[in-house]
């Protein structure tokens, strides 16, 4: 998947449990972050075109990786209220001055709210190992085979059943990020319908289209 589609996975998964009602927009915020997080390890691509064909989908995107990554921005976010500070800044700018009154600052801290954090900047990051597993690769690229166990097992799989840059999961993230605008109030019931909506277009494309 694009970063734009994992953020918007990440952001959906969590505006579909509904914990945005008790924790606020902060943790969807650090849902769609934390979602594209594991992608670190295409940074390689900058530097030598062969590490990163080595390392891409594999140092980031494996359990370990995932949790320490969740461990860290979800400590750090919680903690200093990232997302408050950045928003925060955000606001001073003309268009955005009308959310100034959602900007809240974080003042108290609980260990319970912390692992909310961490657990939900956990299964963000997760959500690439299926995710890239089933959109992957084109005409020309590599499919990228993940090792999810990676640094303790070479084991790999992929199943690519769209292929990467397809623009139909896009298009359904963003007439629900469209319409969660439309309708706040139906945020969770939207969130629900477009992850269901994915998952089918994922299976339909797959199924009668091939990868390519």
């Amino acid at each position: 998947m694009t970063t734009f589609e994992h953020a918007l996975l990440g952001m959906n998964g969590l505006l579909a449990t509904g914990l945005q009602k008790r924790h606020g927009w902060k943790l969807a915020a650090l849902a769609a972050f934390a979602a594209i997080a594991p992608d670190w390890d295409g940074l390689p691509m900058f530097i030598d075109m062969s590490r990163f064909e080595h390392g891409h989908r594999v140092w980031g995107h494996n359990l370990l990786a995932c949790f320490l990554v969740a461990l860290i921005l979800g400590t750090i976010d919680y903690r200093f209220d990232i997302s408050g500070r950045v928003a925060g800044r955000l606001v001073r700018f003309k268009p955005l001055q009308e959310l100034a009154p959602y900007m809240d600052r974080r003042h108290t801290f609980s260990r319970s709210t912390w692992f909310v954090w961490v657990a939900v900047a956990f299964i963000a990051a997760l959500s690439q190992i299926p995710a890239d597993a089933l959109v992957s690769g084109a005409e020309g690229l590599s499919d990228w085979p993940l090792k999810p166990l990676w640094p303790f097992s070479e084991w790999s799989f992929v199943h690519a059943m769209v292929p990467w840059g397809n623009v139909g999961v896009m298009l359904i993230f963003s007439v629900a990020m469209i319409a969660q605008v439309k309708r706040p109030k139906r945020v969770q019931a939207i969130a629900t319908t477009a992850l269901v909506a994915v998952a089918v277009y994922i299976w339909w494309w797959g199924t009668f289209h091939g990868q390519y």
